[in-house]
């Protein structure tokens, strides 16, 4: 990796952010996006574009070594039930864009952050030859898995027909520093966390707490990126996930340990809560890299919890 050029599309978000800072750390020639603000660390590596413009996509990718696309335009569940189609042709232009100029651009080698929205409902960790392509995703993920299925596809076609060498990494639920925490626009863990920093009495949980979910820290996502980029380049997916899926009971009872909130939780199972289960076998990528992810989910809530301390801390 010392002395390639290597671009990050979507830097500000919590894998590009992460990646961006551990490039850095490799001695990359490293350059990243932003859409509509800049990042309060390591600015000067930062340029804006807009990829559902393909020009933008051409300029970005010019002269790169290697891309990793984390580029998305993120949308929560409840926007995803009032709204079901609107991230599909933002997100069909990012990544298709991206693909077609990288190819352009004879850049060497890619990798695309595909999701565990691809697979079908299953009750149990599932591998990568388990997806069904005759049975739907999730009905609540029907727009962004099949979305997903179809960037695969593609991905899959410019390696055959155009030689590009791309790797896909299919991602569970990744947490950790510089997740999103504002409310109203944070997923399950980060509003757990800022709610039991915060003291919440009571502190009320939708659902049951039976949901079962897979929760992968950012560092182990970033650790598995560049595994991908450097020996699997063959558009042929990988999971990476936690490897030990957790009721949100569980998670939850970690994070009030963690954050030092001696309160018993409150399930309102009056509350909507989304699927009941969602896990990724990540056998085979444990297998063909020889390793096992780095962090447990108690250490990757305690190194969320203490980077969350500290910047919002400083930033009062």
């Amino acid at each position: 990796m010392k002395g390639k050029k290597v671009f990050v599309a979507g830097g500000t978000g919590l894998v590009g952010t992460n990646l961006t800072q551990r490039l850095v750390q490799l001695d990359c020639y490293v350059s990243s996006s932003f859409f509509s603000k800049p990042p309060k660390i390591l600015e000067e590596l930062y340029q804006p574009y807009d990829f559902t413009k393909f020009e933008d996509c051409l300029k970005a990718t010019q002269g790169q070594d290697f891309v990793i696309i984390c580029a998305a335009q993120i949308f929560g569940s409840q926007l995803m039930k009032e709204h079901p189609t609107a991230f599909i042709l933002p997100n069909f232009q990012i990544n298709a864009g991206l693909f077609e100029a990288c190819s352009q651009n004879k850049v060497k080698k890619v990798v695309f952050i595909s999701s565990s929205t691809v697979y079908q409902e299953a009750s149990y960790p599932i591998q990568e030859e388990q997806l069904d392509w005759n049975l739907p995703p999730y009905e609540l993920y029907q727009g962004v898995g099949w979305l997903n299925r179809y960037l695969e596809q593609l991905a899959n076609f410019y390696y055959k027909k155009q030689n590009l060498q791309i790797g896909i990494l299919r991602a569970a639920n990744i947490y950790g520093p510089h997740d999103q925490f504002d409310e109203g626009k944070s997923h399950v863990l980060p509003a757990l966390i800022k709610r039991a920093l915060d003291k919440e009495d009571p502190y009320v949980v939708w659902g049951n707490g039976d949901v079962v979910r897979d929760f992968v820290y950012v560092e182990d996502v970033v650790d598995a990126l560049l595994l991908v980029l450097q020996n699997h380049c063959d558009s042929n997916p990988l999971n990476i996930g936690g490897g030990s899926p957790l009721s949100i009971h569980q998670a939850v009872e970690t994070i009030l340990k963690v954050c030092e909130h001696d309160v018993t939780p409150e399930y309102d199972s009056t509350k909507p809560s989304s699927i009941p289960y969602r896990a990724l076998d990540i056998t085979k990528f444990e297998s063909t890299f020889d390793r096992t992810n780095k962090y447990s989910f108690e250490q990757g809530i305690r190194q969320t919890v203490d980077w969350y301390l500290r910047y919002f801390t400083k930033s009062m």
